[in-house]
Formats: structure tokens, C-alpha cells, sequence
């Protein structure tokens, strides 16, 4: 009984992000497409496919249209091996990709959603954002105070200092123990 329920919660939520995305790309095809390339990106990284690609839907759909849509992709992948190489939970993915879906909205880049949001659940978020703008943190404050910092430029720059900085310890990360049970909980979830 517990296999079949267990079965059955996953069939409905592969249904679910089949819909979402769907309704995100405007086509069940460029969904399959994209949900096969989230799939793939969580296999190499040993993060969970599914909690993956429900954490992150909302910031997929915020940046559909949007300037930065050519980007979320290598965002998207940046902000997942930052997420693996410091072990972050479920909670703090969805809650990191719901920032940066924030920033991706509003167009400008507020501290409520790069200091809180985003740094409560990616440690030293405004450091590395500093350093992605070539500014100190300090500057990169009153900068953003001014109105003047974008997710636009930010958001590409960030997602290159993450990859830079923790690309091969998500690697590393994604050999270890939970990365093999999170790619044991793909078998029957492909897209």
C-alpha cells in the first residue's frame, strides 16, 4: 500500500510540474524541454529533480519574457551548485529561487530580497553579489539604496561569481551520499 500511495504522489506531481511548466513555455513540447534539461542539471548535481523543479518554476515563470530569459538557464544552474555544494535544504532552494523570481519581477534589486531573502538562504549571498558587481559591499549598499542596482545586470554576474566559486565543490558535493539517494528518487520521475 505505501509503494502504490508512494507511486501515486509521484505521478501527481510530475502531472503537476507537467502543467506548470507547460503554462510557463506556452507548449507541453518547450516544457518537456526545459523539464528534461532541469532533470539532467539535478542528476549531475545530486539535488532532487522534483523538489528542483518546483522550487524553482516560480523563478522560471517571473523571468519568462523578461530581458533576463536568455539567462535563467545558467542562473538557474549557478544558483543550484551553489545550493549543492553548501548542502542547502529543500526550503532554502525554493526560498532562494523565490528571491531571485522577486528581483526578476520587481527589476530592481532591494535589499529585503538580496540581504534577506536570498542571504538567509544562500550564506554570503551580498558578498558574492559585491564581488559580482566589482564593488565593495559598502558601495554595492548605496548603490542598490539609490534605485540604481538591476536584476538585470546583477543577476547574470552573480550566477558567474556562484559558478566560479563553488562549481567544483558541487561537484564534489553531488559524489557524496545524499547525492546518490537524491538520483536514486529519479528513477520513474524522467520527464
Amino acid at each position: 500500500a505505501f509503494g502504490g500511495k508512494a507511486c501515486l504522489d509521484a505521478a501527481l506531481q510530475m502531472d503537476r510540474l507537467d502543467k506548470s511548466y507547460t503554462s510557463i513555455y506556452g507548449s507541453a513540447s518547450a516544457a518537456q524541454q526545459q523539464l528534461s534539461y532541469l532533470y539532467d542539471v539535478s542528476g549531475r548535481l545530486g539535488l532532487q529533480f522534483q523538489s528542483t523543479a518546483e522550487g524553482a518554476k516560480t523563478f522560471f515563470a517571473a523571468g519568462k519574457g523578461s530581458t533576463l530569459e536568455k539567462d535563467l538557464n545558467s542562473i538557474f544552474e549557478a544558483v543550484s551548485s551553489a545550493g549543492a555544494a553548501l548542502s542547502l535544504s529543500t526550503d532554502d532552494m525554493h526560498g532562494a529561487f523565490l528571491a531571485l523570481g522577486q528581483m526578476i519581477s520587481k527589476g530592481k534589486v532591494q535589499a529585503e530580497e538580496l540581504r534577506g531573502q536570498l542571504g538567509e538562504r544562500l550564506p554570503g549571498a551580498f558578498q558574492l553579489a559585491a564581488k559580482a558587481m566589482g564593488m565593495t559591499t559598502a558601495a554595492l549598499d548605496k548603490f542598490m539604496a539609490d534605485g540604481k542596482l538591476t536584476a538585470e545586470e546583477l543577476l547574470p554576474k552573480l550566477a558567474k561569481v556562484l559558478k566560479d566559486e563553488y562549481g567544483a565543490a558541487a561537484e564534489e558535493a553531488a559524489k557524496g551520499m545524499q547525492g546518490s539517494l537524491n538520483r536514486l528518487s529519479h528513477i520513474g520521475t524522467a520527464p
